[in-house]
């Protein structure tokens, strides 16, 4: 626990705050006590985040959430006002260190506790899935170790498999315990938990994640082409860990088939016996569970419950489709940049064959369910040739690099933002994690502001390398108060030292163009043209594109899924230097113009 800081409320309802556990995207955790001195756990909504109804419905939304879930499983909700000025949720106090903290404090676990704590999680995992709930960021500091064992947490980003909100079109949750589907910013299910489950669980045995720990790009990487690096671990816990790794979700068991298998049931309907059926791999979890013993205290609720619809072959396929689409679409100078960073002197070769290779794990999946597979993904194939999206841009992405939703600091450049503070405390950039954004603010005293991702890093990169060529995406709001004739907008192949780079804006006239900065000396690369105008408090999501031709350099500007902008810069950039991306905001110089915007759903791609 941390002491409380300036701001921070003393009380709130009936419950006393007593210092702080911890802070995320959604709100802060308070270590509390009721009237009776009873200790509570009380997540209290970000203040920055109270006046916005969205943050709200959220907030209130991951209390319905954990509701759902038997106690036993997770931090149980006590209280909650959510209809408060400051609205929060009161759960039990789980007396007891994350995973990821016991793990660096006291090692890896090993023996019994690592077999308690797989079948602890795991059974977690079934009640939440049970409820019709996909967490969505399972990892270690999610894992709580009580002294009755663990309580799975924090369902801030969870979300109902049953709702249009599973189909995200952004990356959400922890780059290094992600799916190759969160990866690929597709839609998540059941499956996906469980790859985290394992990545999670490779990390309890051997204190390291199983795809790295180093850069975004590195882990997202090895994610999509590398197999995991696993610790040593028992047999039966080995399979399930590198059977629910494996990149196709169709091929992962689910929660209740590794529960039966990690307890040795493997006869008589369960355990190895189910997973060994095919015709268990083309029905959804929610078929699956039905046919499980249901307890007593959980009955009335599962018969009121409406299943979710079964989970479509063709989609599925069509998921496994873009993730081969992604891997052949890796440049070879990525792959032989990359690959160096999968330590394979590190890894422990896996007893049997590769995850996600048909037939490696007999008791898992049969060769019919991978015939059907495999005659599903040609018709898929031929039936859905492209990308499926309907974003153009979609068909500019190549590898991702670099995705961000502003829930947590990522090495941004910039601070806190903090525009109408005092002098000494005045930032024009910077994260507002309580609203989950990244915002600037460019004013008279500071017309133009830039701020630049973490990735592409700030290296010099020469101008003829394939490294350059990105397609960036944001989605941006303009806040209140905003007014005159401001642009908002995308950076790439900037270089801040010099300053050379591209802008891509979009004015609050309805107008778009590219502009060319090249040593500090602007200039339009085309005239403007007629775009929508971005009216205060509407969503716009913007993406540019930088790429190398022989001809010169090719810029293309989307707004809202239409191409505005197709041109080619004849004259380029004079001489190599960094490359990175980012966002801008700017407005004229010398005039009294405000403009406040705020980002999120950030994200770089290799470009095609």
């Amino acid at each position: 626990m941390n002491p409380l800081q300036p701001g921070d409320p003393e009380q709130l309802g009936d419950y006393r705050l007593l210092g702080r556990l911890g802070e995320g995207g959604q709100g802060t955790v308070y270590l509390a006590e009721d009237r009776a001195g009873t200790p509570v756990a009380v997540k209290a909504l970000h203040a920055a985040a109270s006046s916005d109804p969205v943050r709200r419905r959220r907030f209130a939304g991951e209390a319905e959430l954990i509701r759902q879930v038997s106690s036993f499983c997770v931090a149980e909700v006590l209280d909650a006002d959510l209809d408060s000025e400051r609205p929060y949720i009161v759960s039990e106090y789980v007396d007891g260190p994350s995973l990821k903290t016991a793990v660096e404090t006291g090692g890896p676990r090993t023996g019994g506790a690592l077999r308690r704590l797989a079948v602890g999680t795991v059974t977690a995992l079934a009640a939440v899935h049970q409820a019709g709930i996909v967490h969505r960021d399972v990892k270690p500091p999610n894992v709580l170790l009580g002294p009755d064992g663990p309580r799975v947490i924090d369902f801030g980003i969870a979300r109902l498999l049953d709702t249009a909100a599973t189909t995200t079109g952004h990356v959400v949750g922890t780059v290094a315990y992600m799916s190759p589907e969160q990866v690929a910013g597709a839609r998540v299910d059941f499956a996906s938990d469980m790859f985290s489950w394992a990545a999670t669980m490779a990390y309890a045995a051997g204190g390291e994640a199983p795809f790295g720990q180093d850069t975004v790009p590195a882990i997202m990487y090895r994610i999509l082409h590398a197999d995991p690096a696993l610790p040593s671990l028992p047999d039966d816990l080995r399979e399930v860990v590198a059977a629910c790794l494996t990149r196709d979700p169709e091929l992962r068991p689910t929660a209740r088939e590794v529960l039966l298998r990690l307890i040795g049931d493997d006869t008589g309907g369960g355990g190895a016996a189910l997973l060994g059926r095919p015709e268990t791999r083309a029905r959804s979890e929610a078929q699956v569970r039905a046919e499980a013993p249901v307890q007593p205290e959980t009955q009335t609720q599962a018969e009121t419950r409406v299943p979710p619809e079964p989970r479509p072959r063709l989609e599925a396929q069509t998921r496994l489709e873009t993730r081969t689409r992604l891997e052949s679409q890796v440049q070879p100078e990525t792959r032989a940049r990359l690959e160096p960073h999968a330590q394979p002197e590190t890894r422990v070769p896996p007893e049997n064959p590769a995850p996600g290779r048909p037939g490696a794990r007999r008791w898992i999946w049969g060769a019919a369910a991978v015939t059907v597979a495999l005659v599903v993904t040609v018709a898929v194939l031929v039936l859905r040739p492209g990308s499926g999206s309907g974003d153009p841009a979609s068909e500019v992405a190549g590898t991702p690099l670099h995705v961000d939703d502003f829930s947590e600091r990522t090495g941004w450049d910039g601070y806190t933002f903090n525009p109408d503070g005092p002098p000494e405390e005045r930032t024009y950039r910077g994260h507002e994690i309580g609203r989950g954004v990244f915002s600037l603010r460019a004013d008279s005293s500071y017309p133009t502001s830039p701020a630049l991702s973490p990735i592409p890093a700030k290296t010099p990169v020469a101008l003829s390398s394939p490294e350059r060529d990105v397609l960036v995406g944001a989605t941006a709001q303009v806040r209140e108060g905003s007014t005159g004739t401001g642009a908002l907008g995308l950076l790439c192949w900037w270089d801040e030292n010099v300053p050379n780079g591209y802008q891509f804006l979009l004015g609050f006239d309805g107008t778009a163009r590219v502009v060319r900065t090249a040593q500090g000396d602007r200039l339009n690369v085309t005239p403007a043209v007629r775009a929508d105008a971005p009216g205060v408090g509407q969503t716009v999501r913007l993406r540019a594109a930088c790429r190398r031709t022989d001809a010169g350099t090719r810029l293309t500007f989307w707004v809202d899924g239409t191409r505005v902008l197709d041109v080619t810069d004849a004259r380029g950039l004079p001489g190599d230097g960094n490359s990175q991306a980012g966002v801008i905001a700017q407005v004229p110089e010398g005039g009294a113009d405000v403009l406040t915007v705020s980002f999120d759903d950030f994200s770089v791609h290799r470009a095609r």
